[in-house]
C-alpha cells in the first residue's frame, strides 16, 4: 500500500483496490499493483453486462483468450483486458457513449497497466483471439438472438465450461504464473 501523507487521493476520482492499493484515474501509476488485485476485480466482473449464462467473468474470457493466440503472445492476451477491474461495458454502450472518448478518457489507465505489467495492447492476433472469445461466448452462453454479428469470426470448437468467481481467480493466477516470463520491461512514464 502506498501513502504519501502530503498528497492523498480524492476518493472522488480514486479506486481502492481489494489490496488497499489506491489508483488515481486522474494520474494513474500502478506501480506497485500487485496481480491478485486485478484477478481479484476481473473472476469478480461479468461478461456481458451479467446476461450470460451460467455466469461467466472477464477472468475467464482473459484466460480463454491467452490459449487462442500465438504462444509469445499469450500473455499480453491474458492481461488484454485487464482495464475492465473498473467494469466491462458491453460494446454497444461504448458505441452509444462514444468509444473514442471513453478510451481517451481511460487510456491513461490502460497506459498505467500495460507499463507496470509489461504487456502490449492493441495487437493484431490478441484482437482476433478476442473476436473468437466473443463468437464463443454468443454460442455457448448467450440465448440466440435476431442480431447482425457479421463481423465476429467463427467461434472456437470447444464448449465453454463457466466456473464461477472463485475458480476464475485462481485460473487467472495459475495462467499468469505460466506466461509471465513473457511481460516485457517495465517502463517509465512510456519510455524504455
Amino acid at each position: 500500500m502506498q501513502l504519501d501523507l502530503l498528497n492523498r487521493p480524492d476518493a472522488r476520482t480514486a479506486i481502492l483496490m481489494p489490496s488497499g492499493f489506491v489508483l488515481d484515474l486522474v494520474t494513474p501509476d500502478a506501480t506497485g499493483l500487485p496481480i491478485t488485485d486485478i484477478a481479484q476485480c476481473l473472476a469478480a466482473q461479468p461478461r456481458w453486462g451479467g446476461a450470460a449464462r451460467p455466469w461467466y467473468s472477464v477472468a475467464e474470457h482473459c484466460v480463454m483468450a491467452s490459449h487462442l493466440v500465438p504462444p509469445d503472445l499469450a500473455y499480453d492476451a491474458l492481461m488484454h483486458d485487464c482495464e475492465e477491474f473498473l467494469g466491462d461495458w458491453p460494446s454497444p454502450v461504448k458505441v452509444v457513449l462514444d468509444r473514442a472518448y471513453l478510451k481517451q478518457r481511460l487510456g491513461p489507465v490502460k497506459a498505467a497497466l500495460c507499463r507496470w505489467f509489461g504487456f502490449e495492447e492493441d495487437l493484431p492476433a490478441v484482437k482476433q483471439a478476442d473476436l473468437v472469445c466473443m463468437a464463443t461466448e454468443l454460442r455457448d452462453l448467450l440465448p440466440p438472438a435476431w442480431m447482425d454479428w457479421g463481423h465476429l469470426p467463427p467461434p472456437h470448437p470447444d464448449r465453454i465450461t463457466p466456473v464461477g468467481p472463485d475458480r476464475a481467480y485462481t485460473l487467472f493466477l495459475d495462467r499468469y504464473e505460466q506466461v509471465r516470463h513473457l511481460a516485457r520491461p517495465q517502463t517509465k512514464r512510456g519510455k524504455k
